[in-house]
């Protein structure tokens, strides 16, 4: 049970320091913590430096002094006009100057990243404009090779035309090779029987002819 009793204390007195406040040590070079609200009382701490935080147990002063515990557990009294609530101005100060020095390489890392989206964007930016020619040009090839395909079915469709007019030409040829040849028959026939009609003429001719002179008649004189 004795045992309990010592726990059961620190329990309520880390109880009681989840829910205490924070306060300050002020712009002085060092104060004592003393045991008791007074000057008579012994110095627990000889020396608690500017911005020492401190835990308050009582937020009422007691005869000028405040009652608190150092964060090592030390427990005592501090002279309430040492006392600030708010971290003393050195503490801010460089509280401000930490946050300063982070912004600072925030600032840096941020400009880092800012030149690095810069190159980005610059290479980007020249990749789609590569990108952008190269669509022209192939646009361009479309545009020619449809050019010419529309040209080939043309001339496709030409070329059937003139193979259909060609077989026409070729048969309306044969055509008159034929009748060509048979009018050379039909000539060479004619100009025969031309031959021998002039022959058969001439010989008729030559037969009738002589009977056709008149006989002289014969002289009396002979």
């Amino acid at each position: 049970m004795k045992r309990l009793i010592p726990l059961f204390m620190t329990l309520l007195t880390l109880s009681g320091m989840a829910t205490a406040e924070t306060v300050y040590i002020a712009d002085t070079l060092y104060v004592p913590l003393r045991a008791g609200p007074g000057n008579e009382f012994r110095i627990v701490h000889r020396a608690l430096k500017t911005g020492t935080a401190l835990t308050l147990q009582e937020k009422e002063p007691d005869n000028g002094y405040y009652k608190v515990t150092t964060r090592g557990g030390l427990e005592g009294f501090v002279p309430s006009q040492y006392i600030l609530f708010q971290p003393p101005a050195v503490l801010q100060l460089q509280a401000a100057q930490n946050e300063a020095a982070s912004l600072k390489k925030q600032v840096v890392s941020l400009t880092q990243k800012l030149k690095e989206t810069e190159n980005t964007l610059k290479t980007t930016s020249s990749s789609l404009s590569n990108n952008t020619r190269s669509t022209e040009k192939l646009q361009e090839e479309l545009t020619r090779i449809k050019a010419i395909s529309s040209k080939s079915l043309e001339l496709d469709k030409r070329n059937r035309e003139l193979v259909v007019t060609n077989e026409q030409l070729m048969s309306e040829l044969q055509t008159l090779q034929s009748t060509n040849q048979q009018l050379e028959d039909s000539s060479t026939q004619q100009w025969y029987l031309y031959g021998a009609g002039t022959l058969l003429i001439g010989l008729l001719f030559g037969l009738v002819a002589p009977m056709l002179q008149p006989r002289r008649k014969k002289s009396n004189w002979a």
